[in-house]
């Protein structure tokens, strides 16, 4: 369901930003020194401190923190009997089987909501184009999506269960199953009474169906409905949404050692750890792109990750820049709470046919919070350790013609030794925080 695991460490800009000696023992020009560190390189580490800003508001969901839509969020988040057929025999079953897929099916709580099965990507209906990401802490992201195809939380939720079953299909399971409950956080706009098969106008509502992918594409179920019908789904989507926008962000994990050791326990680091993290705010300049509270820039780099072999190349960013534009539910769309915000947002990027090849193969920093626990790594979900990782880095990347696009000019040969890398992992594995609260993370299902 939600987005992440793509790690940038190592982007760079010529010589690295804020080198300095670990532990000086002199005295900083701009103030004293913290646990060895000078008061302009501690600066840079306190840039880097886990949720230090405050979960950003939605401007476009007005309901983003009611806790009783994030509840029924966390029920349906357990929920697989919604699922329509396996199209691609994989872990979730066989092809044909009903029943078998939903959001925990990818989304492991165990394992910070990321896969937890093994292979490279996660499969549902059938087998994903991209590995699945965690899903906890996604509140702190601009835009949501591997590759930023979602302008927000709520424009994702519109699309949680499009995995699984279709909107007619989980507009009927819905009434099945939830109506009651439904009904009572949206009391506006309640599911409508035909979608009861009992209903003398039952027809208006076909059992499973969506819009059709193009103008050229064939008329499906969908487009025999009405436009007051087609609506009445779209509504219930857009109800839907603000209940996926509101759940994930009650998965947040503080706690982590590092997150305590900037706030003062210095013990929480280890002498490797320490020397890791001036290397991540130094030589390797892994803070050029992960900073802030999810450490992620929120922005898109190539970062030269190769195609797998036998699929076709993945253009990232370059492909999902434009996929909100005709989506009803984005931003300054009809169901947006601040379109004007919206409009703002999406003023903000440039749609000029050189910008956007430049985003060719480029995907969002993800955060690197959990990132010891959520592997495997990268959107190709190819690569299992962070050892791993930090040694692509290390190489600069993969090679010329081995992934769609141009690596971003940053991402150069770091010169680190074997025992630097050991280092860099160390600090990385104080990353992980402490999993979200179990509230939260309990199966509340109607089962």
């Amino acid at each position: 369901m939600f987005e992440g695991r793509v790690f940038n460490c190592g982007l760079r800009t010529g010589m690295a930003v804020g080198a300095m000696l670990f532990a000086s023992t002199g005295c900083s020009t701009m103030g004293e020194d913290v646990d060895g560190f000078s008061h302009e390189d501690w600066k840079l580490v306190e840039a880097i401190q886990p949720l230090a800003a405050p979960m950003p508001h939605n401007p476009f969901n007005h309901r983003d923190n009611d806790t009783g839509l994030a509840k029924l969020g966390q029920a349906w988040f357990f929920e697989t009997d919604v699922a329509e057929a396996i199209t691609v025999d994989g872990p979730s079953g066989k092809k044909g089987e009903t029943g078998k897929v939903g959001c925990v099916t990818c989304h492991d709580p165990n394992k910070y909501f990321s896969e937890s099965r093994d292979g490279a990507l996660s499969h549902g209906l059938s087998f994903l184009k991209r590995n699945t990401p965690a899903m906890v802490n996604e509140g702190w992201y601009g835009w949501n999506g591997w590759a930023g195809r979602f302008d927000s939380l709520l424009m994702h939720g519109a699309a949680a269960f499009g995995g699984a079953a279709s909107p007619l299909a989980t507009a009927h399971w819905m009434f099945k199953k939830y109506r009651t409950e439904y009904n009572d956080m949206f009391p506006e706009t309640p599911l409508p009474e035909a979608l009861d098969p009992m209903a003398p106008d039952a027809s208006r509502f076909p059992k499973t169906g969506r819009p059709k992918a193009n103008a050229d594409a064939p008329d499906g179920p969908w487009e025999m409905m009405t436009p007051d019908d087609q609506h009445a789904i779209f509504q219930m989507q857009a109800n839907f949404a603000r209940v996926w926008d509101a759940y994930p962000r009650m998965l947040t994990t503080h706690g982590s050692a590092f997150e305590r050791y900037v706030k003062g326990e210095y013990s929480m680091l280890s002498p490797s750890a320490k020397r890791g993290l001036t290397l991540f705010i130094g030589k390797a300049a892994c803070n050029e792109c992960h900073t802030g509270s999810l450490l992620s820039d929120s922005k898109f780099h190539n970062i030269g990750i190769p195609t797998v072999a036998g699929t076709a190349p993945d253009m990232a960013r370059s492909a999902d820049i434009a996929a909100w534009k005709t989506n009803v539910f984005n931003a300054e769309g009809e169901f947006s709470d601040d379109r004007e915000a919206g409009k703002q947002k999406h003023a903000t990027i440039d749609y000029s046919p050189g910008a956007v090849a430049a985003l060719t193969g480029a995907f969002r920093t993800p955060q690197l919070l959990n990132i010891a626990e959520t592997g495997p790594y990268f959107h190709t979900g190819t690569v299992k350790t962070l050892e791993e990782v930090v040694r692509h880095y290390n190489a600069g990347g993969g090679a010329a013609g081995s992934f769609p696009g141009a690596k971003d000019p940053r991402i150069v040969p770091l010169g680190l030794t074997d025992a630097e890398m050991g280092d860099l992992v160390a600090f990385l594995k104080t990353l992980t925080g402490t999993p979200a609260d179990p509230e939260w993370t309990k199966d509340i299902a109607k089962h």
